[in-house]
């Protein structure tokens, strides 16, 4: 009799157990947003961003040189063609202040590219101790031209 009960409890217990397996996982679908696509004034911006941080890198290490004015150059030229374009913060702006603002992004674009040839130009001559100087001021004028004429990003 304690047999009979004994293989009875085992038989109750493994039924159940033999019904229940574990799902196949599904791989998760990777929860990134659409993003929107980049404007040709971000596109651009992006290009002269990835070169300041290897001029600032450059100042702050202390290791300022003729070879960091051809980055300096490719900040400038793509500050150039960032001249002709419009910043997205702009549509925003009502109708009557559009022009105001873009003449005023234009202008200190312009501020930016005098700084950046003469940052160019104290490069190429040597003199570190200007140059660093004027990577400091560059510096400013770009956090100023963030505050005032880019688009603020959407926080999740």
């Amino acid at each position: 009799m304690k047999i009979r009960l004994l293989l009875l409890s085992l038989a109750v217990a493994f039924v159940p157990v033999s019904g229940l397996r574990a799902q196949d996982a599904k791989p998760a679908a990777p929860a990134v947003p659409a993003e929107k696509p980049e404007t040709e004034l971000e596109q651009t911006m992006g290009k002269m961003g990835k070169a300041w941080k290897q001029v600032r890198r450059a100042a702050r290490d202390g290791k300022l040189t003729a070879a960091t004015a051809d980055l300096v150059a490719t900040i400038r030229t793509n500050a150039e063609a960032a001249t002709k374009l419009t910043p997205a913060l702009e549509a925003e702006k009502p109708a009557a202040d559009q022009a105001k603002f873009q003449a005023d992004y234009v202008a200190q674009m312009k501020k930016l590219i005098e700084k950046l040839s003469t940052l160019e130009a104290t490069l190429k001559a040597g003199d570190t101790a200007t140059a660093t100087k004027l990577v400091a001021e560059v510096g400013d004028l770009m956090k100023s031209g963030h505050k005032d004429f880019r688009k603020p990003e959407e926080h999740k």
